[in-house]
């Protein structure tokens, strides 16, 4: 009977290569390239296990395709987090739940607040190439370079000045030779801050002071503006200090508060408008744009911050969990009267969402989302679905296979595609019953399968990836 706890096949990432992966179906001959995916990699350590998805030691894994054919390897991130792991078999820096073993006395820090203590260089969220570099991407401040043929670590980074004050997005924004990327200092005073990460060492672009800073795992933009969607998952910084609980559960759910939307101008870092929303919760922005004077937003947001507490790994084993479900909602914001309006795009779950980013993002024309979802006819358990959702009549379209849960799909357009459609869909499937992955190519058209590459070995499920031609 197929699991429907993907963690439970694989917790720990066997590493190993392979110079060619069976092949069944067709790959276009235009689709010639490597995806990378970053993603957890190891939760069981030598001497405990650690507590939530978002804590794992990362891994990277790549797919290089060509001439119909696909070569598989992955490795264990190279960065001081996981040195010490292999060393003690415990973790030695906090994750984003679980913490390691202090005494009451080192709790409370005796340097200088507000650095935050201990904290993670484990970049295990995303990948992207900023300024030439591809480099892993997490949400410490902490950036490792790794090289594209290989997967090896060339070594670490750090883009912002002073950065374990900080906490990053994992999602920075690419434009033209830009890469702008939102951190959160936590002090005595505490802001929001955007740079251009792409410049290391330079100066922030915008800052927004902030009393209780929110937890944000990514911002919008669109051609002219950033857009800071805070929920009331907040935090208060001199909780920060005494570190008496893993790093997410110092934060709190205040729903009364309502969401906080700050509007900054790309060319002035100035702040353009402030509003105040009803109370939601997001990791994933989808797009922006501007029509006239309004500002639109799609993100992926939840009610509230509950999805948190479903991502530890003891609720993620209840095999009749229900997630909360994230949709698709669309804000449009008037920056001359100050009032905005906010609906529901779709209804359907989604989350990891993507679109056609390299053309569509800013743009209003764009139309589809990818994510992965829950199919109606399975609403327990994981994601075991991947959705694609029409922004412009909310129709939800799915690829779903019993016993099977495939990770974020990644658009790649074909070369003479006109729209954000026609291309392919590619995906990391893990295969409970089986207990393998495979990588997953659909017609985005259709949704259907063209051709899968099937590893001898679990994936574990993980985050973000890109293709690189």
């Amino acid at each position: 009977m197929a699991s429907f706890f993907p963690f439970g096949v694989a917790q720990n990432q066997k590493t190993y290569s392979l110079a060619d992966v069976p092949v069944t179906g067709t790959i276009p001959a235009w689709l010639q390239g490597s995806y990378i995916r970053n993603g957890p990699g190891m939760f069981q350590l030598e001497n405990k296990r650690l507590n939530h998805w978002f804590d794992a030691m990362g891994a990277l894994h790549k797919f290089d395709i060509a001439n119909g054919k696909v070569a598989y390897q992955n490795v264990m991130i190279e960065c001081e987090s996981y040195k010490k792991v292999t060393e003690t078999g415990d973790i030695q820096f906090s994750e984003f739940a679980s913490d390691p073993c202090k005494s009451i006395f080192k709790k409370v820090q005796s340097h200088v607040f507000p650095t935050l203590p201990n904290m993670t260089d484990n970049p295990k969220v995303n990948v992207a190439k900023i300024a030439g570099k591809f480099m892993a991407l997490g949400e410490t401040p902490m950036q490792v370079e790794f090289d594209p043929h290989t997967l090896k670590t060339i070594g670490v980074s750090e883009p912002v000045p002073g950065g374990f004050a900080y906490k990053t997005t994992a999602h920075p924004h690419l434009e033209d030779e830009h890469a702008y990327n939102l951190v959160v200092k936590f002090g005595m005073q505490s802001f929001y801050k955007l740079y251009d990460v792409s410049k290391p060492g330079s100066k922030a672009i915008a800052s927004v002071p902030v009393q209780k800073p929110a937890y944000l795992h990514g911002f919008g933009m669109s051609k002219n503006y950033f857009i800071i969607a805070a929920g009331p998952l907040t935090v208060v910084p001199i909780q920060l200090l005494f570190w008496k609980r893993p790093y997410i559960e110092n934060h709190h759910w205040n729903a009364k508060e309502g969401a906080a939307i700050y509007i900054i101008e790309k060319a002035s870092g100035k702040l353009k408008a402030k509003f105040r929303t009803e109370a939601f919760f997001s990791f994933h922005h989808v797009n922006a744009w501007e029509e006239g004077e309004d500002l639109i937003m799609d993100i992926n947001a939840y009610d509230d911050a509950s999805i948190i507490n479903q991502y530890y790994l003891k609720e993620l084993e209840k095999q009749d969990a229900v997630f909360p479900k994230g949709t698709l909602r669309r804000y449009r914001f008037n920056l001359r009267t100050k009032k905005y309006n906010a609906e529901t795009v779709s209804n359907a779950c989604i989350e990891l969402p993507r679109i056609d980013y390299n053309r569509y993002n800013t743009n209003g024309d764009y139309q589809f989302t990818y994510g992965v979802s829950v199919h109606p006819s399975q609403p327990q358990g994981f994601y075991n679905s991947i959705v694609k959702i029409n922004s412009k009549t909310g129709d939800a379209f799915y690829w779903h296979e019993e016993g099977c849960y495939p990770g974020e799909p990644f658009f790649q357009a074909s070369p003479q595609s006109k729209n954000d459609e026609d291309g392919i869909l590619i995906s990391i499937v893990l295969d409970a019953e089986k207990q393998n992955s495979f990588l997953l190519m659909l017609d985005a058209v259709t949704m259907q399968e063209i051709a899968r590459a099937v590893l001898p070995e679990p994936v574990v499920y993980g985050f973000h990836g890109e293709f690189f031609e």
